[in-house]
């Protein structure tokens, strides 16, 4: 009887030993998919339109193209409000502005944005993200606007 125990010992090690590569080969092809599943997360989901925002080093072929904090402050500043005001639509963020938000006007080609979006925009650009204007200079100096904006220019005493 002896010899019937070795070979049932040897078929029990055998599966026994089958049995533990295929839950290491299980365990590792679940945290290749994991990996996998984590890094397509990281390019789709968490894509959010502001981190999508040109760079000023990628703008221009790497030379600063952003808006000195100065001319930002410079631009004229309104408050959206009433009944009898137009629906305005924030190019950056596609919200409508809600009576009482600020918004920003820029001067050349009469765009209307949040303060906060067109802010953000101007870190990165000098120019209106609609009609690429130059957001500061001379308005006879840039072509008007195309969309059939008007064309405000305001005037600062100092």
């Amino acid at each position: 009887m002896e010899p019937s125990s070795s070979s049932s010992s040897s078929l029990l090690d055998r599966d026994l030993r089958l049995d533990l590569y295929a839950a290491l080969a299980a365990l590792g092809l679940s945290a290749f998919l994991a990996v996998c599943f984590w890094r397509l997360y990281r390019l789709t989901v968490s894509a959010r339109p502001q981190d999508m925002l040109p760079t000023a080093a990628g703008a221009s072929g790497g030379k600063a193209a952003a808006l000195r904090q100065k001319d930002v402050a410079a631009l004229p500043v309104f408050v959206h409000g009433g009944g009898d005001a137009d629906a305005v639509e924030c190019p950056v963020c596609l919200a409508e502005m809600k009576d009482g938000e600020r918004g920003r006007l820029l001067p050349v080609c009469g765009h209307r944005f949040h303060v906060e979006c067109i802010d953000r925009w101007f870190r990165a650009n000098s120019t209106c993200p609609v009609c690429r204007a130059a957001a500061v200079g001379q308005p006879d100096a840039v072509p008007a606007c195309k969309g059939g904006s008007p064309q405000v220019m305001v005037v600062v005493q100092s």
